[in-house]
């Protein structure tokens, strides 16, 4: 499994290689069981997972500060798995930022470098560059705690590319912060990455932010990966149900498949039949499950003419989020579907209201079938 060949280097080489590691404690317990990825230079890839996945021991395993029990780490070409950590051209940002709080933001970021025996100007000029980057230069002399939350976070990331690392590591970097303060310093922290154009890896287990930051991602369950692809890839394309419940929120119909031909397929659920525009995997009679987004289903209090992809409920829940609304439609079989309805218009009258009827239609491209 691997990120896309498309952001190889022109000699096909990937700066990270990791070669069907694995991380058993005990010889018992595989935190991480057989993992296999190529991480291409300038790539920002997300390990996504909830705990206990394993993402955090791999990371752990890529800084050096955990051995695999099994398999090998290249980084750009060389076999790094016995190198100790401080010998790795590798940085890793925690999410306390673990900063000196005795140090001023200047002295946090030319600690490393002067650690390294770089020359007295050379640290300033770097220390300054890294200020301007990150937008802290009038902060400077300022110590850690008379900073905000996103300030720190941009001093640890400062910090953790001033020694110009081949590959950066980001361990829950935005955990530490308030919702609205992360969705603004994610877009902050990832064009502060790609103007320096270090590669990274990243851990998460929200979501979001994986989707808003990584070219590509690995979904990780029980220490082996899922699916690997990028954000989009995985969101629309999900290889099987536990990906899709994983990522967004979806609504799954167990069903059967009734007909299956090259340009179509159909499913049949309790609540109704699935006109699928492309042919699937598995034969007639098999069971499968059709995914299906919320915010790709239409409601309405008009029956539609079709015999397909349409199901009605009543309105049992609805929660107002200012660009969309949230429904929860309760179905003959009592199976419960979320739709998302984006509010285009100002005025909300003569929508949909709790107990209404409503019928619930979507496009034959809307579905994914999931045979696992």
């Amino acid at each position: 499994m691997m990120g896309h060949d498309a952001h190889a280097n022109e000699t096909g080489e990937y700066l990270l290689r990791i070669e069907g590691v694995s991380k058993i404690y005990d010889g018992l317990v595989k935190a991480v069981d057989q993992v296999t990825l190529k991480v291409a230079s300038g790539e920002i890839f997300a390990l996504l997972g909830g705990s206990g996945c394993g993402k955090s021991t791999l990371l752990r395993m890529l800084a050096g500060f955990e051995t695999p029990t099994q398999g090998r780490i290249f980084l750009a070409g060389q076999d790094i798995t016995d190198l100790p950590a401080y010998q790795r051209p590798i940085n890793m940002m925690f999410q306390s930022y673990a900063l000196f709080p005795h140090l001023s933001v200047s002295d946090n970021i030319a600690f490393g470098l002067r650690r390294d025996g770089m020359a007295k100007e050379a640290v300033a000029e770097r220390v300054d560059a890294m200020l301007r980057l990150v937008q802290l230069t009038q902060y400077a002399q300022r110590k850690p705690h008379q900073l905000s939350g996103g300030q720190q976070q941009r001093v640890a990331l400062a910090r953790s590319i001033a020694k110009r690392p081949k590959l950066l590591l980001l361990d829950e970097p935005l955990g530490a912060l308030d919702k609205k303060l992360r969705e603004s310093t994610q877009i902050e922290l990832l064009n502060i990455i790609e103007e320096v154009g270090v590669t990274c890896v990243l851990v998460t287990h929200d979501q979001e932010e994986a989707m808003t930051m990584a070219t590509s991602m690995a979904v990780m369950s029980a220490g082996a990966f899922l699916q690997v692809g990028s954000p989009a890839e995985i969101y629309e394309q999900p290889n099987s149900r536990q990906v899709a419940d994983f990522i967004g929120n979806v609504n799954i119909f167990d069903g059967l498949i009734k007909e299956n031909q090259d340009h179509h397929a159909t499913v049949q659920s309790a609540d109704c039949l699935h006109y699928i525009g492309h042919g699937i995997t598995g034969h007639v009679g098999m069971a499968v499950a059709v995914a299906l987004r919320p915010e790709k289903i239409v409601l309405s209090h008009k029956k539609p003419s079709s015999t397909h992809n349409h199901c009605v409920g009543t309105v049992v829940e609805m929660a107002y989020f200012g660009a969309y609304t949230s429904y929860h439609l309760k179905l003959a079989s009592g199976k419960v579907i979320q739709v998302q309805a984006l509010n285009h218009s100002r005025d909300l009258s003569g929508g949909l209201s709790h107990g209404d009827k409503a019928y619930a239609t979507w496009s034959d491209s809307a579905m994914v079938v999931l045979t696992q």
